[in-house]
């Protein structure tokens, strides 16, 4: 003897799950993590830009000018008078954080790769141009009323060149996520327009009708 068992709750026409199409009525989380990142990385952006032009206006070379029977003169030397490009382009990548909230997707990737190349050529600036403070140094060092031309200045560095380098690196990377997933991230405009009318939807009078707008991804008891 058979055992019958129960008719599973399904479809009238098939049983199983009530809507073959269930992956429909999931969300997305890949999506909704990028969108997640929207504000963090253009404050991400913002932060890193300020932090590198705060870095660059530190003092990046201390000299100690001193010569026989003179009072000696401390000079200190800062980023941006060794290196002026430096704070120029840390203001880029601050209009660059900001050109994100006021741009459209295809925009947002344009400026975030935009962002990576100039982060990048300001890190290599900063660490490639020991030159430039070198000649800072001296230029510096040649305008103290306590340099008679003679004798040798050595001077220290400190570690705000170091931090101005890795502010445009972050930035770069910033951007690198921005060029990447800017295109999914909400617009200005879009979250002040009207949601679109939905057309009316007669409500279903019959069964088959009603799973039939179920798979249709409408509402059957509209």
């Amino acid at each position: 003897m058979r055992r019958r068992h129960a008719a599973r709750p399904g479809r009238p026409d098939r049983s199983g799950l009530p809507h073959r199409y269930a992956h429909l009525l999931r969300r997305g989380p890949a999506a909704v993590s990028s969108r997640r990142l929207y504000g963090p990385v253009v404050l991400g952006t913002l932060a890193a830009g300020g932090l590198a032009f705060f870095a660059a206006s530190r003092t990046w070379a201390h000299v100690k000018v001193a010569t026989d029977g003179l009072p000696s003169d401390s000079v200190d030397v800062t980023g941006s008078d060794a290196q002026p490009l430096v704070s120029a382009l840390a203001l880029v990548v601050v209009a660059a954080a900001l050109a994100v909230l006021a741009s459209s997707p295809r925009v947002r990737r344009v400026v975030g790769g935009f962002t990576v190349l100039v982060a990048l050529a300001a890190a290599a600036v900063v660490l490639l141009g020991g030159s430039s403070l070198d000649n800072a140094v001296e230029h510096a060092v040649k305008e103290s009323p306590a340099y008679t031309g003679t004798g040798d200045h050595d001077f220290t560095t400190s570690a705000w060149k170091w931090v101005t380098a890795l502010a445009f690196l972050i930035a770069a990377a910033w951007g690198a996520i921005t060029a990447r997933l800017g295109a999914t991230w909400p617009t200005m405009s879009s979250r002040y327009d009207a949601p679109a009318a939905r057309p009316a939807v007669t409500a279903p009078q019959s069964d088959a009708e009603m799973w039939k707008a179920l798979d249709e991804g409408r509402d059957p008891t509209q």
